[in-house]
């Protein structure tokens, strides 16, 4: 699929499904999206669990997924990109019309991106893979699509690499998003992970300078490594905290696998004290119950991880009550 088809699909896209969507943006007269048309977050705090697709344990088919979402007491789904956008492209017609009249809402979209090439032509051509996504996303009323500026080893050097995304490349992204109703949402990542925007206040501080269309996330997992205090961080972003990734602290799996160490009350009080109503999101993996004859894990049947998904719940609301 080249850049000529994805704006094509893009643009019919965005102008058919503009009206389908505005039904699932506000409930009962309350914004649940932080980034929605409804214009910003309202009312108290309120915990909305979110799987991301692939977590939601039924087959892969549009109306069965959502429908477990909705009867299992779930806020929000967070949809993949693909790796060029394909999944939003391709499928959002589908998911938008599934989306319709649910109390659900659409949280970001996730998938890979990289804004830390020498070749400025490299990073322009991963600007341009994600202004149709922008357009989509806009018109199914999604929160916001997660970016990461930078990996591991970036090409460029880090003030150089900075200051591009914030004048440049994420500038650019954030103004498309805010013109389509939605906005870029940087993930803080670890050390090991990036060079830079590792910590809530980062990516809170960065967004503040890119503008309106930009805001920022927090990820537990990450948190865990890179900040002191999770409610200080959820403090820094305030307003500008988008969207929440959680998973269990110690060996990123189903909150609740690691004991003790899966704490996140610190981190809940914060949301509570900014009034947060978008998404908490599992971003996780599975714990294998055993391993098979040639010693390869065997991980949970869709029964078992509905039971999993039921206890994971129970215990984020205990947490989230206790906070």
């Amino acid at each position: 699929m080249n850049i000529n088809r994805h704006e094509f699909l893009a643009g019919g896209l965005a102008a058919s499904l503009a009206s389908m969507v505005r039904a699932n943006t506000c409930s009962d007269g309350a914004c649940l999206a932080p980034t929605t048309a409804c214009g910003g977050q309202k009312g108290g705090a309120k915990l909305n669990l979110c799987l991301q697709w692939p977590s939601i344990p039924v087959a892969d088919d549009f109306n069965a997924k959502l429908d477990y979402l909705e009867q299992n007491g779930y806020g929000a789904v967070e949809i993949p990109t693909g790796k060029k956008g394909e999944w939003v492209l391709e499928k959002g017609e589908a998911f938008a019309k599934a989306m319709k009249g649910r109390r659900l809402f659409c949280a970001t979209a996730c998938g890979p991106s990289q804004f830390d090439y020498a070749d400025p032509k490299e990073n322009d051509a991963e600007v341009a893979k994600f202004l149709p996504v922008l357009e989509v996303l806009g018109a199914i009323g999604s929160v916001g699509l997660i970016i990461c500026p930078a990996r591991s080893k970036p090409e460029v050097g880090l003030k150089e690499l900075r200051e591009d995304f914030v004048t440049n490349t994420g500038k650019r992204l954030a103004e498309k998003a805010a013109k389509c109703g939605t906005a870029i949402v940087l993930e803080p990542l670890q050390r090991k992970e990036t060079p830079f925007l590792r910590q809530v206040s980062d990516g809170a501080k960065m967004a503040q300078e890119i503008g309106p269309g930009c805001k920022v996330m927090g990820d537990f997992w990450h948190m865990t490594w890179e900040e002191a205090n999770d409610r200080a961080a959820m403090l820094a972003a305030g307003p500008l905290l988008a969207h929440v990734h959680i998973a269990s602290r110690r060996t990123r799996k189903i909150p609740g696998s690691d004991g003790a160490a899966d704490d996140y009350r610190l981190g809940f009080r914060g949301l509570k004290e900014i009034g947060y109503r978008g998404a908490v999101s599992l971003e996780a993996g599975w714990v294998p119950k055993g391993m098979d004859a040639k010693g390869k894990p065997i991980f949970p049947d869709l029964a078992e991880r509905h039971q999993i998904l039921t206890k994971m719940c129970a215990f984020l609301r205990e947490q989230w009550e206790q906070a």
